[in-house]
């Protein structure tokens, strides 16, 4: 949805973890199009603290941080900066109400999650940008998504799209080796909490691959 929104040049950030898998499988270089993160030092929360610096270097191109929940939570007052220097990043957050990152990694490593997942209800993000005079819209539904997406694109100013998603949805590899596999099962086998969800979510994504 961001990726077809989005202008020709636009300049996407992410953070590490997750999110930079769903970045990187979704966003389409094309145009003068860029696309930054952290890489390989795998620091955590840059997403937006880049988002707001490039703005600031380049105040005519469209800059969006696509972002996680864990993420924004630890850099979450910088975007009171964008605010009072009125530069217009766009902020899409990837709400899983969960670290992502490590419950993948616990399972992909054989044992059940621990630890990784935050009591709910999910956060309204959202609800920060609107109490400071910026676009904020929390999606809770996937119908509500794209004319999220086209406000916060057209808003001259700062946006927060805060979006819930499945943290089931597992960023499998593009090929997944035999170790992979035997150690996630592992961790099924050993009580993964979530399996049934997991499992269903798997098995949905197989028959959408399938019908594609």
């Amino acid at each position: 949805m961001v990726n077809a929104a989005a202008a020709d040049d636009a300049i996407l950030t992410c953070d590490s973890g997750t999110i930079a898998t769903w970045a990187a499988r979704h966003w389409t270089i094309r145009g003068d199009r860029q696309f930054y993160l952290s890489g390989n030092l795998a620091t955590m929360a840059p997403g937006l603290p880049y988002a707001i610096g490039i703005q600031h270097a380049f105040p005519g191109r469209q800059v969006i941080a696509f972002v996680g929940d864990g993420g924004f939570a630890m850099l979450m007052a910088e975007f009171l900066t964008a605010i009072q220097h009125k530069l217009p990043v766009k902020i899409v957050i990837n709400n899983n109400n969960a670290l992502g990152q490590i419950l993948w990694e616990q399972m992909i490593l054989g044992y059940p999650e621990h630890g990784v997942r935050y009591p709910g209800p999910n956060v309204d993000y959202a609800a920060i940008a609107t109490a400071n005079g910026a676009y904020g819209a929390k999606v809770r539904q996937p119908n509500d998504l794209p004319g999220a997406i086209q406000q916060a694109l057209s808003y001259d100013g700062p946006t927060l799209v805060d979006v819930d998603v499945n943290p089931d949805e597992p960023p499998l590899p593009g090929k997944v080796e035999y170790e992979q596999a035997k150690k996630f099962a592992e961790a099924f086998l050993k009580g993964q909490p979530h399996r049934s969800t997991i499992a269903t979510t798997l098995f949905r994504d197989k028959i959408q691959q399938l019908r594609s």
